[in-house]
């Protein structure tokens, strides 16, 4: 699928940037300089950067380094929008539909753009839900875009390293979104996946967005870490049981490539903004569920994205 040409062309072509503090601070915060890497943005802000003034809308969005706040979020994308970043400019028009861009983020409903739809459940043993229209074709387009260009190879976790490492069960690529990829409408996504899982944003990780040409696949795996499993205990200990996983469908024009739980005989194949929750534990005991054994199938003709967020049980230590 091709995504919208304006999120395409005007949203997400590099854009030349004079001050390169920006770059350089949300790195800091995505570390741990978060102090320095705050400064950093606010200095190039007022000195009229356009792309300060967006970065600080993604943290006021994410509550990085300060509390959140939408309100705040919205008014440094107007501002972003009036020094001449595109990209704000684009984020304004899907949310508020405005040219106008101070009337575009202060008129916004921001409790309705957080609501997700009612949930259908679909399996119990394992807990599956499926949300219809979970995410508007706008936001889907969105969400490809800003992943297009910067896909690698995905990798599966090393639990003795600690390190991702490329295995032959995933051949797909993926982009996780870090602070230096992540905006408002990508956070608006993940704020409303807190609102259907009930799960609060601290204990979600970095989100991914992924991609699949035909023949690519996840084979079956379980997303649940394996008390007995080799250097598991240690990452369960820092940051808990991984307890909850939400795949949100990008586009749907392609064949194949479901979503199957083999154990239970569900299969899965959602329709562009459609969205699967499922649980990795077992609701009473939160032992792992061996029955949430899953796969992604490889597409046999066209592309597949999906937007995935993986939810522990914890919210990480600080760094």
């Amino acid at each position: 699928m091709a995504p919208d040409s304006r999120f395409e062309a005007a949203s997400f072509a590099p854009e030349r940037r004079a001050d390169q503090r920006v770059e350089h601070g949300l790195r800091l915060l995505g570390g741990s300089g978060g102090g320095e890497g705050a400064a950093l943005i606010e200095a190039a802000f007022a000195s009229g950067d356009a792309e300060a003034a967006m970065a600080l809308a993604t943290l006021e969005a994410m509550g990085a380094g300060r509390p959140q706040s939408w309100t705040r979020a919205l008014d440094y994308l107007a501002i972003a929008a009036e020094r001449g970043s595109p990209r704000a400019r684009a984020q304004l028009a899907l949310l508020g539909r405005s040219q106008d861009w101070r009337e575009a983020g202060a008129g916004l409903d921001i409790p309705a753009l957080l609501a997700p739809p009612a949930r259908r459940p679909a399996c119990e043993q394992p807990r599956i839900r499926v949300f219809e229209g979970f995410a508007t074709p706008d936001e889907c387009d969105w969400a490809i875009s800003a992943a297009r260009d910067k896909l690698a190879p995905a990798l599966v976790w090393d639990p003795v390293t600690g390190e991702g490492q490329q295995d032959p069960n995933r051949s797909n690529r993926a982009l996780e979104l870090g602070l230096t990829d992540m905006d408002v409408v990508l956070h608006l996504l993940r704020a409303r996946i807190s609102a259907a899982s009930n799960l609060p944003l601290p204990v979600f990780e970095t989100a991914q967005i992924m991609h699949y040409r035909p023949g690519e696949e996840f084979r079956a795996h379980y997303d649940f870490l394996d008390p007995a499993g080799r250097g598991h205990d240690r990452q369960l200990a820092r940051f808990g049981q991984r307890i909850a996983t939400f795949v949100l469908y990008l586009n749907d024009d392609y064949e194949g490539g479901e979503t199957v739980f083999p154990k239970v005989g569900f299969r899965y194949r959602g329709r562009r903004g459609d969205a699967l929750l499922f649980a990795n534990v077992d609701a009473a005991t939160r032992a792992p569920d061996p029955l949430s054994l899953h796969a992604g199938l490889p597409p046999t003709r066209g592309e597949k994205w999906v937007f995935s967020q993986w939810i522990r049980d914890r919210s990480p230590p600080p760094a």
